[in-house]
């Protein structure tokens, strides 16, 4: 790899800035070797400052030095450096410690949908999941011994809550709708483009063994009943008992229960719950 300023060098207040114009001109020489660029430093960068990734990388190919660059920048419309500030090393440090779809376990990887498991313990199991449009999950159902939760990406989702599926919800990106022991639900992809989501569920209550079991062709128990053919006609709890979460203006979003807890901006998702053996941290970029 070439000579990259620090990690900490900003530029009139702009973090990470430096070392991201070094990337880039090494990449447009090809010089940049194993570097990655964009990064997911680099992507939160590019979001702060509200720039694409080409109209960066056109901006720094026509800068004769960081001058040019900060002010082609500043005619594209970039946000202020305070606005755009970020802990570029604490950042750095963080990713190391956050789960990837590279890293999972993938259980299905086909056109109409993939899933992948991210994180699996006996306290809470995490996928990641993609949708294509008209595919369904499985019908109204419910759990009585564990939550499950979903926080939606990109897209969203469909569900229909309740004994009767009455309550119906649309979930777009930033949504977390979590489903307490005894809440029946379905979900769906109703919508033209993809959807994916986080999947948690807590305690795992063999979430994990049946996704294997399935993908393998073994069937495996697990804590999952349908309303009414496997409930004995009970439909389960209110659908007014589903939590449902809109996100901020800035897609943040905060959600504390008594067995789950998630934090998430537009970069990342932090899942803790009770017993876990670490917060689990999906990013988002």
């Amino acid at each position: 790899m070439p000579q990259l300023r620090a990690m900490d060098a900003t530029l009139d207040g702009y973090a990470w800035l430096p070392r991201m114009i070094d990337k880039s001109r090494a990449a447009r020489a090809r010089t940049l070797g194993d570097g990655v660029h964009p990064c997911p430093v680099d992507r939160r960068c590019l979001a702060l400052l509200g720039i694409d990734f080409a109209t960066f990388s056109e901006v720094v190919a026509h800068a004769a030095d960081d001058a040019e660059v900060l002010a082609g920048l500043r005619a594209a419309g970039i946000a202020s450096a305070e606005a755009a500030w970020f802990d570029a090393p604490a950042w750095e440090d963080a990713l190391a410690e956050m789960v990837w779809r590279s890293d999972g376990e993938t259980i299905s990887d086909r056109d109409a949908r993939n899933i992948i498991i991210l994180h699996a313990e006996d306290a809470v199991t995490v996928t990641w999941s993609r949708y294509s449009s008209g595919e369904r999950g499985p019908e109204l159902h419910l759990h009585r011994e564990h939550t499950d939760a979903f926080y939606v990406l990109t897209g969203a989702l469909r569900f229909a809550l309740g004994p009767e599926g009455e309550r119906i919800v649309r979930a777009s990106a930033g949504t977390l709708v979590s489903a307490p022991p005894g809440v029946a639900h379905s979900f769906m992809n109703d919508e033209a483009d993809d959807v994916t989501w986080l999947n948690i569920h807590t305690p795992d209550a063999g979430f994990a063994a049946f996704l294997r079991g399935g993908r393998d062709g073994q069937a495996r128990p697990f804590d999952s009943f349908d309303v009414p053919a496997q409930t004995g006609g009970d439909g389960g709890r209110s659908a007014d008992e589903a939590v449902v979460i809109a996100p901020g203006a800035d897609m943040g979003l905060a959600y504390e229960g008594p067995d789950l807890r998630v934090t998430a901006d537009r970069f990342r998702v932090d899942i803790t719950v009770p017993g876990g053996a670490a917060p689990v941290s999906y990013c988002r970029i």
